[in-house]
């Protein structure tokens, strides 16, 4: 069968867990004998430097890759265009139809047009979402711990209102009970079939390579929301009674400059900058906790997933999805946005480090959930295909 996955970006342009997730569904499908196909987005004037020459992948002309430069106020108009993109309305349905998909897969749609759900449905297509985040209840696609409001704002719920309207998908996935619940509570999808599966993940089993001083790994965006300053700022609460215990930083972002400048003082937080899947496997190998700080509410962390599967121990904000990956003692949890209880944390693993088996076992039985042939099997259950 012919499938076509649909999301904002894909790699070379990608940078976070929605794009590593389309890619390993493309790969699973493939693997079940199903056609693939893609369509995403690329910044104006960049070329595709498509990995692979035959891969059937269709990269629209789109300014969502660099959104967050705009100014705030060119952002509200630029939300307001992407609402009603007629232009990537007739661009999608024109490939769907000349490439006779014969099912769709849609992920996150900012950028590419809120018109796609009704090209899909214009063209008689079986359709199945899958949500990855809080991207049609509020733009940003973010929800501060503390400052939940945001969401519930007046231009917020103008926003949503409209989405409701314009995403009736016959099927949703949510990869944690808590984003379904998010939009249930507010009257999404009322006439879809709802699926709760966490995301797949595929890893290469690896020996742990452990010497030297207890590593924390962070992996991903190095942004304000991921909760990189709070873990700079927890790390050199421990220096002195830890001098030697290292943070790694795996990632880029915005935010890399002013990283670098508060962890100028500790020697011992080190940054790597972006880490391909062989590289951050390495790191996960070698590294004796990861730390998922994040200030925000998430639905199913990419980074977790990959550590769990790995047998690495994971501390993380207690937030949103998370502590659904982390539960049966999977993963230790931390008071969101508190550097002293983070720090404690921390500190309890080092002291701990040579007893964190029970903790580890745990971990690999939840990562048991995220096999990919599994999660094709539902993906294909879902479309009845």
């Amino acid at each position: 069968m012919k499938i076509c996955l649909i999301n904002n970006l894909y790699k070379p342009f990608n940078r976070g867990g929605a794009e590593k997730v389309c890619e390993t569904i493309a790969a699973g499908l493939r693997q079940a004998s199903h056609e693939v196909l893609i369509i995403t987005t690329k910044p104006r004037g960049r070329k595709s430097q498509i990995p692979n020459p035959k891969s059937q992948i269709y990269y629209l002309n789109s300014g969502y890759y660099n959104l967050n430069k705009l100014p705030k106020f060119l952002r509200i108009f630029w939300h307001v265009w992407d609402l009603f993109n007629i232009i990537s309305y007739f661009k999608i349905k024109r490939i769907l139809r000349e490439n006779k998909c014969e099912a769709v897969i849609t992920n996150n749609l900012m950028g590419l047009g809120f018109l796609t759900p009704l090209a899909i449905r214009k063209l008689g297509i079986s359709h199945l979402h899958i949500a990855h985040d809080l991207q049609l209840i509020h733009p940003s696609g973010l929800m501060y711990y503390g400052q939940e409001g945001t969401v519930d704002s007046f231009f917020a719920e103008i926003y949503s209102s409209l989405c409701r309207r314009l995403f009736t998908y016959p099927a949703v996935i949510f990869p944690s009970r808590w984003l379904k619940d998010l939009y249930v509570k507010r009257n999404f999808f009322t006439q879809a079939k709802i699926y709760v599966l966490p995301n797949p993940m595929e890893t290469t089993p690896r020996p742990k390579q452990l010497a030297g001083n207890f590593k924390f790994l962070f992996l991903g965006q190095i942004e304000k929301h991921k909760g990189v300053f709070l873990l700079i700022n927890a790390l050199n609460k421990l220096k002195e009674k830890y001098p030697d215990v290292e943070l790694l930083l795996a990632g880029n972002g915005s935010q890399t400059e002013r990283a670098r400048r508060q962890a100028a003082g500790n020697k011992n937080i080190k940054f790597l900058g972006w880490q391909a899947d062989e590289a951050a496997n390495r790191l996960l190998s070698s590294s004796h906790c990861l730390v998922y700080p994040s200030l925000v509410y998430e639905n199913c962390p990419n980074a977790i997933e990959l550590a769990l599967a790995a047998g690495l121990p994971v501390l993380a904000s207690n937030l949103g999805g998370i502590p659904e990956l982390l539960n049966d003692g999977a993963g230790v949890l931390f008071k969101p946005a508190d550097a002293n209880d983070l720090a404690e944390k921390m500190a309890w693993l080092i002291a701990n480090k040579n007893n964190l088996s029970a903790l580890i076992e745990a971990g690999k039985r939840q990562a048991a959930a995220f096999k990919t042939e599994n999660y094709i099997k539902k993906l294909e259950e879902a479309m009845e295909l």
